[in-house]
């Protein structure tokens, strides 16, 4: 059967071999589009449900923001002054091996005033029986004027939250690719990736994000938590970054939903 897409307003439903896998919300009911939750093949969690949760709210499954752009917050739920990324045209194509779903977005003030558009493209494939993969790509340009990102923490672009069953502090734990273990080893360092796992009901899970070696200053460093959040963030760690008019950013990633076993090491970008 392979990949469905079925889009309500907004908002698309992908779904796998006819059970739900993931939705990208796009409903400008939130302050900015994500992909969540995402569900294991038995409907198991991999990534935080509750799309309201009062701890870090901003961190919906898989998000996108910055916490500074030209001093606007487009990281936090009740930044000052709130940045709200709303999309607008969305455009969902293609199934049974491979689906993609992009979408277009301004990136604004809350009262109207533009910052950057957004490309948001969500590629979905299996990479095997047991891993989905979805690459997502991001172009960010500055149509209207000069754009400062700020040397931000609260800041990706990517991040996602995983489930509590995965989280570091629960029983579940990460690596990257350095060899570097949980929050003490891979918190502010640099990696190609960084792989997040846990036992739930007996079941491992877990999910491998990849940075592009075409990204800013790859191999990028990681805010990544033992409380859940895995982010890939230059910004911080390496300082901020410019765009001048007319100029765009490219983020690429590579992120992998597996079940039982799974070797980052051996991944191909």
């Amino acid at each position: 059967m392979g990949f469905e897409l079925k889009k309500k307003g907004n908002d698309v439903s992908v779904f796998l071999d006819g059970r739900l896998f993931t939705v990208c919300v796009n409903d400008a009911s939130f302050k900015a589009p994500f992909m969540g939750p995402v569900l294991a093949s038995d409907g198991t969690d991999f990534t935080r449900p509750d799309l309201h949760n009062k701890e870090h709210p901003h961190q919906r499954s898989v998000f996108i923001g910055i916490g500074d752009v030209n001093g606007c917050d487009f990281w936090n739920e009740h930044g000052k002054p709130l940045g709200l990324i709303r999309a607008g045209k969305v455009e969902a194509a293609g199934g049974g091996e491979r689906a993609t779903v992009r979408v277009s977005s301004v990136w604004q003030g809350r009262r109207g005033k533009p910052y950057l558009d957004e490309q948001r493209v969500y590629e979905f494939s299996k990479a095997s029986e047991t891993c989905v993969r979805v690459d997502l790509a991001l172009t960010l340009t500055a149509n209207y004027g000069n754009i400062k990102f700020g040397k931000t923490k609260e800041a990706g672009p990517l991040g996602v939250r995983v489930a509590d069953a995965l989280r570091a502090d629960r029983g579940g734990g990460f690596v990257n690719s350095e060899g570097g273990v949980n929050e003490e080893g891979c918190w502010g360092k640099t990696a190609r990736w960084c792989n997040y796992s846990g036992t739930v009901n007996g079941k491992t899970l877990g999910i491998a994000a990849f940075d592009h070696p075409g990204n800013e200053r790859y191999p990028t460093a990681w805010h990544i938590r033992n409380y859940g959040l895995m982010a890939a963030n230059n910004l911080f760690f390496k300082g901020g970054y410019r765009l001048k008019k007319g100029e765009n950013a490219v983020y690429r990633y590579a992120l992998c939903f597996w079940e039982d076993s799974f070797d980052p090491s051996a991944f191909q970008l």
